[in-house]
């Protein structure tokens, strides 16, 4: 009984201190010592707690459409539709939105509304060394969210900008481009020449670097508090870029010229055969996986804050419809204003349309000081911008929850510290842009954009489909959402287990194949092999291979880091007492054996068991 009383267990106590385990007795038999991980919550099976859900299905919806709706939506889908074949890039479009980007987005709803866990957490339910695919997808989100809030950097300039008459850039694509990369991103040199790679990276860009920590200030407020915050900040910036979105349609589609822009975007006789090109398949299904958000645990984390109950199929076609249409929407109100630009210049839409970046920091700029009327240009820069930014802050705002989720449900010590958590990790991101806030920070953002949504992305969600579809599997999570919805996820669109099982890992990983045996023979952009490596293969491959892939195999969980090297430093100083004891002539302290044998076993032993090792 001595032994019992030092370890401080009893029937009247549910817990013990063995210096490096948290234990408890269990309450149906007593004689019985659980031993948990050190950060282990004992109640592991725990739903979300009230006050971190959300508080009704609408504000679901609008974060959930917030990280979805982007930057995409209103530059590059617009851009691929006139590229490929006008109007006829749906085809693919929606092809891949029936068969890869419906049945994913399901998926990552309903396995994180079942889980009731962030990511991390989630896949290590499945198995437990899991966890590194979490992390993996969890270290994505980082990765977007690093170059994302640079783009909004860019954007906060130009918004500042945006209140000058007459404004700053002209109103031509010459004078437009020399203000992006002279006076935004102040990528000339001494000799007028524009800054390359090959001139290093550059001194630190200061007034970019300024924007760039309100940024992060902006989203900080907005997600100190995570769901809590989030969940009300969305209903303002969610529906306010939509409705800025229609008025850009609407006033576009009345301008002189407008009608050859939108001819441009919906005439299926540009390009008769760009329906068969391989390309075309390519950047669909990669414009419907990135659009909506996926294999980034953003999804998952968000649906870990609805109820059970929560009609998950429902909520993924709202999502993935809402997400479509904006596009559709949004590519009007692009081709419209391209067209009446065009349209002053006297040029043709061939040479004003663009993609990217250039699309909306020069070509778009330039279209707005070309309005006539006292104030319109102004106005509508104005317009254009916030509504990027606001789109922007959406995405971020999921993006850094994602993250922060990760920690918090995997330690005791963020859950109690939330809004220190998310400092800490926008403090982290902060430092991280810093080399996107240089001469060359142009190029290292590109390249990251690339490569994290072209390999991190898609492998992240290739081992997602095939992990939740055979190892979960599928057909268990159908089970389980009949059971707690009534809805049945078969219809999701269709033969949805299977296809999660065979139909979209399988395209994923073709997808990923051909992009990186073109990226090998052709290297991306021109760019030196050096600069591909250290900004793109590193943080996107290699460094999450690594970091989270290999250690899963023989850690089991997260928070077993700290206790196997606390168990190997124990092991080794009970080597010492051992070794000090026989050169003593004395035995050894059957506690300490005692407690030893305790810490080096698994989850659970017993009093008889203890007592015989004595």
């Amino acid at each position: 009984m001595p032994l019992l009383k030092s370890w401080r267990l009893g029937r009247s106590s549910s817990n013990c201190s063995l210096g490096l385990d948290t234990c408890k007795v269990s309450p149906t038999d007593p004689s019985t010592v659980v031993v948990c991980s050190v950060g282990e919550k004992q109640s592991s099976m725990r739903e979300r707690e009230s006050g971190s859900k959300f508080k009704t299905d609408a504000q679901y919806i609008l974060a959930c459409l917030g990280s979805a709706v982007g930057l995409g939506n209103l530059l590059r889908f617009p851009n691929l539709c006139y590229k490929y074949n006008g109007f006829g890039f749906l085809l693919p479009y929606l092809f891949a939105l029936v068969f890869i980007g419906v049945p994913m987005l399901g998926m990552e709803i309903m396995f994180g509304t079942i889980s009731q866990r962030s990511a991390v957490k989630a896949f290590g339910r499945i198995r437990p060394f899991l966890w590194g695919l979490g992390a993996y997808v969890t270290w994505a989100a980082f990765m977007v969210v690093s170059y994302y809030n640079v783009i909004m950097a860019w954007s906060l300039q130009y918004l500042y900008y945006s209140f000058q008459t007459p404004l700053p850039w002209g109103s031509t694509t010459k004078t437009a481009e020399e203000f992006f990369f002279g006076t935004v991103l102040r990528m000339r040199g001494s000799d007028g020449e524009l800054w390359t790679l090959k001139d290093g990276m550059g001194p630190l860009n200061w007034p970019l670097l300024l924007s760039l920590l309100g940024q992060w200030a902006l989203i900080f407020i907005c997600v100190f508090k995570l769901t809590k915050t989030v969940q009300w900040v969305v209903t303002v910036t969610v529906p306010l870029p939509f409705l800025l979105i229609a008025v850009m349609t609407i006033y576009g589609l009345t301008k002189e010229g407008a009608s050859s822009g939108v001819m441009a975007y919906i005439n299926p006789t540009n390009n008769p055969g760009a329906l068969l090109s391989l390309d075309a398949w390519v950047d669909a299904c990669g414009q419907i996986f990135f659009g909506l958000s996926l294999s980034t645990a953003v999804m998952i984390g968000y649906s870990s804050h609805q109820a059970k109950d929560s009609k998950m199929v429902r909520n993924t076609w709202i999502i993935a419809i809402g997400n479509s249409m904006t596009s559709i929407v949004a590519g009007f109100a692009v081709f419209a204003l391209l067209g009446h630009f065009a349209f002053i210049q006297n040029e043709s839409v061939d040479s004003v349309a663009s993609s990217g970046y250039i699309l909306s920091f020069q070509t778009f700029p330039a279209t707005f000081s070309s309005f006539s009327g006292k104030g319109a240009p102004q106005a509508f820069s104005v317009l254009f911008f916030l509504t990027l930014l606001l789109l922007g802050i959406d995405s971020a705002m999921s993006l850094v929850e994602a993250v922060c989720e990760a920690f918090i449900d995997n330690n005791t010590f963020c859950r109690k510290h939330v809004p220190l958590v998310v400092f800490v990790f926008c403090s982290i991101g902060f430092l991280f842009s810093f080399i996107m806030a240089t001469k060359s920070g142009y190029y290292v953002l590109d390249i990251l954009d690339h490569f994290s949504s072209t390999y991190l992305m898609l492998m992240g969600g290739g081992l997602s489909a095939f992990v939740v579809g055979w190892l979960y599997p599928a057909d268990k999570l159908v089970r389980q959402v009949r059971e707690n919805s009534g809805e049945d996820a078969f219809w999701l669109p269709f033969l949805w287990a299977h296809m999660i099982k065979f139909f979209t890992p399988l395209v994923l990983a073709l997808l990923f194949g051909y992009n990186f045996v073109r990226d090998c023979m052709r290297p991306y952009n021109g760019y030196q092999h050096w600069a591909l490596v250290c900004f793109g293969w590193i943080p996107c491959l290699v460094i999450p291979t690594l970091a989270f892939g290999l250690p899963s195999l023989f850690i089991e969980k997260p928070s077993q880091i700290r206790s196997k090297l606390q168990l190997a430093c124990t092991k080794r100083a009970s080597h010492q007492r051992g070794t000090k004891t026989e050169e003593g002539g004395g035995d050894a302290n059957p506690e300490d054996e005692v407690v030893d044998t305790v810490r080096s076993n698994t989850s659970v032993v017993t009093m008889d068991s203890l007592t015989h090792e004595v």
